[in-house]
């Protein structure tokens, strides 16, 4: 833990700026959430140190603090961004269910429109995710993927294309069962 003194913004980035690398900038900005700040402070400090953990590849550590950041944000429309964010970023750390509990607090605090847009991103999020872990030769986590999008409204296209990859990943695990399951449907 690393004593900081600063309190606000301009203190906390001059701070930032003498520091040489990411990890060092993570541990100080960790250790300024413990202090008694100002939300908006603590905001920025989240949107930051999610920023830095991302760059080192430390999704599922980011995604947090973008929950985080979004359980204090104001406005509903940084909420929802916050949230979407947050649901990317575990989505990228493999943790499909955390991914898909924040698109839902998304959701929650979102209008008619923007719920729209919020199913379009985690319907191309998820896929995204797959098609990338298929690639990397990991059927396993790619079929978690596939199996959260087939119960999502898609259309029929788009339903057959993910039930198609989703027999492919469950023979090519041995979940034969699974497989025959799903072309019942």
């Amino acid at each position: 833990m690393v004593r900081v003194l600063e309190k606000s913004r301009e203190e906390i980035e001059a701070k930032l700026n003498t520091m040489q690398t990411d990890f060092n900038k993570i541990v100080y900005l960790e250790s300024a959430l413990r202090e008694d700040l100002t939300y908006e402070v603590k905001r920025w400090i989240w949107g930051v140190l999610a920023e830095l953990c991302e760059t080192q590849g430390m999704f599922e550590k980011a995604a947090r603090a973008m929950q985080n950041k979004a359980g204090i944000d104001i406005s509903f429309k940084d909420k929802i961004e916050a949230y979407l964010s947050a649901g990317e970023l575990y989505a990228r750390a493999g943790k499909v269910e955390d991914a898909e509990g924040m698109f839902l607090k998304a959701y929650r605090n979102a209008d008619n429109e923007q719920k729209l847009r919020i199913k379009l991103a985690m319907k191309n999020i998820f896929l995204v995710s797959a098609q990338e872990l298929e690639k990397k030769g990991k059927p396993f986590a790619a079929v978690k993927y596939y199996e959260h999008l087939i119960k999502m409204p898609l259309d029929e296209v788009e339903k057959g294309e993910i039930k198609d990859k989703l027999l492919e990943g469950y023979r090519r695990l041995g979940r034969f069962k699974d497989a025959k399951l799903l072309e019942g449907i």
